[in-house]
């Protein structure tokens, strides 16, 4: 478990019981694990293909994720690997091994944990050992290395020659996307106790909208690192630390002029991007990336229930509780159905018109710790062991 923790950080709140471990020793766990959900299966997912990635990213927190354009899907491992695939038939493009590179003597290994993102030339990666790396996109060869303030373990984002980090430290960083030479940097204090990790920010109309460990959602210029507005999606209260923990961790979701944020510990929002204005919350408490399509946002919350809301009011319209504390990730769309991941290495198929369950695939026992990314044809999905699988999407439903 140490592994998980670094300077009075903790992993999703939930670990505890997630391990399925009591918090004493003796007493009986307060929450359980909910049993693997039987059902008749009206789907089946087909694989495309599969392939490995070293080691993948054991039992260590990260967030780790493939990213695809028409030419690649690129994937890396935490040790440092990286490896670009064909899309289709997950041939080897090139294969790029970064952990014997002379910055990493200090530390344990390469240690890649924020990432991937995409420039028109390079694969981006963040570090745990505080580096952001460029990496090119038809060779893998290294284009530039970067030391920043503090661990990159939130995906960098990319817009109009700028690649923008969050560090654990609070830290947002904007970088050349050609040379890595450091543009500007908006620091941002940090509660004393925060989730590991830090949320992915999301850029729209020139501004970069990010959640922080204290509970706001903030918007900063992408030119200057100007801050805008902020607004709290949580206000931390109760008798200790832990009970006070009101992160923002995942990468607001903007559309139309609205952004969408959860909050651990506090709600879920929409707000008007221009004004920094509240036009809806409810009460949700998560740390998972959530999904849109359409009028409807699909959420997974801290407990593993996974809910449909309009995004015009906040109206619950379906919910789901027969994952409870099976360690979710987020949520993606796969045309009419929606998919999760556990923490036991299933992916669970669900109908977005009804929250009711369609298929479920045992991928590895190692477990899934990060959603599926989507293309027009396939799911890509990366798990604990290193495995990097492509699923076919579903067909379209026109009816």
């Amino acid at each position: 478990m140490n592994k998980w923790f670094n300077r009075l950080t903790v992993i999703a709140g939930a670990t505890l019981v997630l391990s399925g471990c009591s918090a004493f020793s003796g007493e009986e766990d307060v929450v359980k694990m909910a049993e693997l959900p039987v059902f008749e299966s009206t789907y089946k997912p087909q694989i495309a293909w599969q392939k490995n990635i070293s080691d993948g990213v054991d039992k260590y927190y990260s967030q780790l994720q493939p990213a695809a354009d028409q030419d690649a899907i690129y994937a890396a491992s935490r040790d440092g690997l990286i490896k670009a695939f064909s899309p289709d038939s997950g041939k080897v493009l090139w294969t790029t091994d970064f952990s014997d590179d002379p910055s990493n003597q200090l530390n344990r290994s390469a240690r890649l944990s924020g990432g991937i993102t995409l420039t028109p030339d390079s694969v981006v990666i963040g570090t745990e050992n505080a580096q952001v790396l460029a990496f090119s996109k038809t060779t893998g060869e290294l284009n530039w290395e970067t030391d920043v303030t503090g661990e990159v373990v939130a995906q960098p984002v990319y817009d109009s020659g700028v690649v923008v980090i969050h560090t654990t430290r609070g830290d947002l960083i904007a970088l050349d996307s050609d040379t890595g030479e450091q543009l500007w940097n908006l620091s941002n204090k940090q509660p004393n106790l925060s989730l590991r990790g830090s949320a992915t920010p999301a850029i729209s109309q020139g501004g970069i909208v990010y959640g922080r460990a204290d509970g706001y959602v903030s918007v900063a210029l992408l030119s200057t690192g100007q801050p805008l507005w902020q607004l709290p999606v949580a206000r931390p209260y109760g008798a200790t630390e832990l009970d006070r923990l009101v992160d923002v961790d995942m990468k607001p979701i903007i559309s139309n002029g609205v952004v969408y944020a959860l909050a651990y510990n506090g709600n879920l929002i929409a707000i008007d991007l221009l004004k920094g204005k509240q036009i809806w919350s409810r009460k949700y408490a998560g740390f998972s990336d959530i999904a849109l399509s359409g009028m409807t946002l699909y959420v997974t919350d801290y407990r593993g229930y996974v809910y449909a809301i309009d995004r015009s009011s906040g109206t619950e319209l379906w919910s789901n509780d027969k994952l409870s504390y099976r360690n979710l990730t987020g949520v993606t769309v796969a045309n009419e159905y929606i998919v999760v991941g556990d923490g036991e290495g299933y992916l669970h198929w669900l109908s977005r018109e009804t929250g009711t369950f369609v298929a479920q695939q045992k991928l590895d026992s190692d477990g899934l710790y990060m959603e599926p990314i989507a293309t027009n044809d396939y799911l890509y999905l990366q798990t604990r062991s290193g495995k990097l699988i492509a699923i076919e999407k579903p067909s379209l439903n026109l009816d």
